[in-house]
């Protein structure tokens, strides 16, 4: 896949005052149009013959009201996924001839246009957060830093065909956790704030975890290269969204 884009837009400073606000809204509208739509798609049959690790959360998903949908959706990170922890996957996709890609992988799904547009919207955002501020996109979106590092490197015209010939590979962040789609949508069926932030509290303990797994992978896999990758922490990355 190539860059559409002139070299000089592919470094910017981060800046977080003007950036973190708008991230943090776009994350609540994603997630708002995301947790409806999959928690529509789970009651079906057909979703979870396509889905079967999803089969576990089923039950808590198809009992959310949209007053609980609407409260989990306040959540400071993104709860879609698109194999933003892959670096593997990621790779496969950006490496290969875009072309023949998609021509060999046509997904066989019944998934819809929303379905479609949705996975357009996160991915574009997710590129958009990646090329200004990369390491906040990191934390706001679930992504592994070479994920992030992948994602920027996209045109808007890949970004197109991965929306809609991958669009079976969104879905729920944390699928094989019921526990953590249990206390949410629990958390968020009632009007007690303090109990959903702890909620959202453990959903960033989770990505951290996920976060230094990432990095402990990639730093092992870099280190035959003559110049190896270096992080932030996780510690400096949630405080870098409080600034």
């Amino acid at each position: 896949m190539h860059d559409d884009f002139p070299t000089g837009t592919r470094s910017r400073p981060e800046k977080r005052s003007s950036h973190v606000a708008p991230l943090a809204d776009t994350a609540r509208r994603l997630n708002a149009r995301g947790l409806a739509l999959l928690s529509s798609a789970m009651r079906t049959r057909n979703c979870i013959e396509q889905h079967p690790s999803w089969r576990e959360i089923v039950s808590v998903w198809a009992c959310a009201s949209d007053f609980t949908i609407e409260r989990a959706a306040q959540s400071p990170m993104v709860l879609l996924d698109f194999n933003f922890q892959r670096g593997d996957w990621w790779r496969r996709v950006t490496n290969a001839p875009s072309c023949e890609e998609f021509r060999r992988e046509r997904a066989v799904t019944d998934q819809t246009d929303d379905a479609v547009l949705l996975a357009h919207d996160l991915l574009l955002e997710a590129w958009s957060a990646a090329r200004v501020m990369p390491r906040v996109a990191s934390l706001v979106f679930g992504m592994a830093p070479e994920v992030t590092a992948l994602i920027a490197r996209l045109s808007p015209r890949d970004l197109d065909r991965l929306a809609v010939h991958k669009v079976h590979e969104m879905g729920p962040r944390w699928a094989n956790r019921p526990t953590f789609w249990r206390e949410l949508f629990e958390a968020a069926s009632n009007e007690d704030d303090e109990i959903l932030a702890n909620v959202y509290l453990h959903s960033l303990q989770l990505l951290g975890g996920e976060l230094v797994l990432a990095q402990s992978t990639h730093l092992s896999l870099s280190s035959e290269t003559t110049q190896p990758l270096t992080y932030i922490s996780v510690q400096e990355r949630v405080g870098s969204t409080s600034r």
